[in-house]
């Protein structure tokens, strides 16, 4: 029991976080409805990646623009970029969301585990899925 008090020291109000699914029209080549988020096991939970606009917008005030680090880096991010996304994203499956600077630290650990194009493939599924306006006009 005392681990998931410890979890639950580093998670926010998933509450406050959620909202209602839209219809989104997009030309994305898989539908994102269908896109399975990747599962990682953090500490004994399971544990996902997925973004809203409030997530999106809380790491964008602090750091580059996402889509502005993507087209500087040719599609990529670098280290530090995508650790600091996906721990914007990553949140206990079905539960709260990690605060940012520990989820951080966990996204880096989920690198050094899993490597870069692992965590990497799991962000971009997520914002595609998640966040397609992202995308839309991108010339897709």
């Amino acid at each position: 029991m005392a681990e998931d008090t410890e979890l639950d020291a580093f998670l926010e109000d998933s509450a406050a976080d959620a909202t209602e699914a839209e219809d989104i029209v997009n030309e994305l080549e898989q539908d994102p409805e269908s896109m399975e988020p990747q599962t990682f096991t953090v500490r004994g939970h399971v544990c996902e990646i997925r973004f809203s606009r409030k997530r999106i917008d809380l790491y964008e005030e602090r750091h580059t623009p996402i889509i502005a680090s993507f087209y500087k880096n040719d599609g990529m991010f670098t280290f530090k970029e995508l650790a600091a996304i996906a721990g914007y994203g990553l949140k206990v499956q079905g539960g709260g969301y990690f605060l940012p600077q520990k989820a951080e630290e966990i996204a880096n650990k989920l690198i050094d585990t899993n490597g870069y194009p692992v965590v990497f493939q799991a962000v971009m599924m997520a914002l595609q899925r998640d966040c397609a306006f992202l995308f839309k006009g991108a010339g897709n």
